[in-house]
């Protein structure tokens, strides 16, 4: 709140909105890091700028459709990690994503666990965090495939600044490297890229600072021939819409990582019908879980 009422509001006072690539060029330059207060104001731009299109979706011109979803399973027990998995398999589920990060036999017993449980039907990612160290990531990889267990793909298995750990479970090939915590803007992509460190890129506009710089990210990632997948954080349901309107736009057949709004009960502009999620049209009420 004092990011926006302060040095950002001051950024941006009296930039006509029909300049919105200056406002939002001196809104990046306003501050440095404060990306989630950014994206607050980023998004107020283009929820501006969006009226006569009818929604961002418009505005940016994706094409209204149901987005696979993932959704996440918290770190725990075996045991207790699966019996959740079981719920929200239930639910309707079929990407399942799961909290992983404590000792190696550990997070094996636990994915273990969970896709006995969910059944061969179920598509299984791990997101570890940042928790591993690269020597970590690949035993847990290697005792899973000797399990017959292959994820479809591992998220941020090494610290954000470990680009050189990043690329040695890319070229160990067992599950494709999703990076998280490691990319937050274009340049971060570049980066990657040039080690050779990710696969895929999950792009956040929390993380970002908005969608403007979400939509530099993702172009970055597409020129440097890096997948893209749209995330969230824990983040209100007006937040993953804009974020769901982006995952729209783009061409992948993964599921999306957008479960955020699925959490938060009450009425809102998403309607989850897992395993999907669409944006609610005029007189629906979203709904989270």
């Amino acid at each position: 709140m004092a990011a926006v009422t302060g040095p950002l509001a001051a950024a941006v006072s009296g930039v006509p909105l029909a300049e919105h690539e200056e406002l939002l060029r001196r809104l990046h330059r306003g501050l440095a890091g404060n990306t989630t207060a950014k994206c607050a104001i980023d998004l107020a731009v283009h929820s501006a700028l969006a009226m006569p299109f009818g929604g961002i979706a418009g505005y940016i011109g994706a094409k209204p459709r149901p987005l696979r979803t993932d959704v996440t399973i918290s770190l725990d027990s075996p045991e207790a990690m699966a019996a959740e998995a079981a719920a929200r398999v239930v639910d309707g589920f079929d990407v399942l994503k799961l909290k992983v990060g404590g000792e190696v036999a550990a997070d094996i017993a636990r994915v273990r666990e969970v896709a006995r449980t969910a059944g061969p039907g179920v598509t299984l990612r791990l997101d570890a965090n940042q928790a591993w160290t690269a020597e970590e990531a690949l035993a847990v990889l290697d005792g899973l495939e000797r399990l017959g267990i292959r994820p479809e793909l591992v998220e941020q298995p090494v610290a954000a600044s470990d680009l050189v750990g990043m690329a040695a479970v890319v070229r160990h090939g067992l599950a494709p490297v999703l990076a998280d915590e490691s990319v937050h803007s274009a340049s971060d992509v570049v980066r990657a890229a040039e080690l050779g460190a990710a696969d895929i890129v999950n792009v956040k506009l929390a993380k970002c600072g908005g969608l403007r710089a979400a939509r530099d990210v993702v172009a970055t990632a597409e020129a440097c021939g890096l997948e893209v997948i749209v995330g969230c954080m824990l983040e209100p349901g007006p937040t993953v819409a804009a974020a769901a309107a982006l995952a729209m736009t783009l061409p992948t057949s993964r599921g999306h990582d957008l479960d955020a709004g699925w959490w938060v009960a009450g009425p809102g502009p998403l309607l989850y019908r897992p395993p999907t999620v669409v944006l609610a049209g005029p007189g629906d009420e979203g709904a989270g879980r």
